[in-house]
């Protein structure tokens, strides 16, 4: 197990592995993050004429 963290934060690769897995993970939860938002937030198509938001 020494040898594994020895190579995970001694060497180049291993930084390189480190990096390369945090982007994966980092993009999994991203991902899955924006399934929950889209189906919580629906989209209900382009406004109508006479619908009028708080901004305008």
């Amino acid at each position: 197990m020494d040898a594994f963290f020895s190579f995970l934060f001694g060497t180049r690769e291993g930084v390189a592995v480190l990096f390369v897995a945090g982007i994966l993970i980092f993009g999994i939860v991203a991902f899955v993050l924006e399934k929950r938002t889209h189906k919580l937030y629906v989209d209900r198509g382009p406004k109508e004429d006479g619908d009028d938001d708080f901004w305008g």
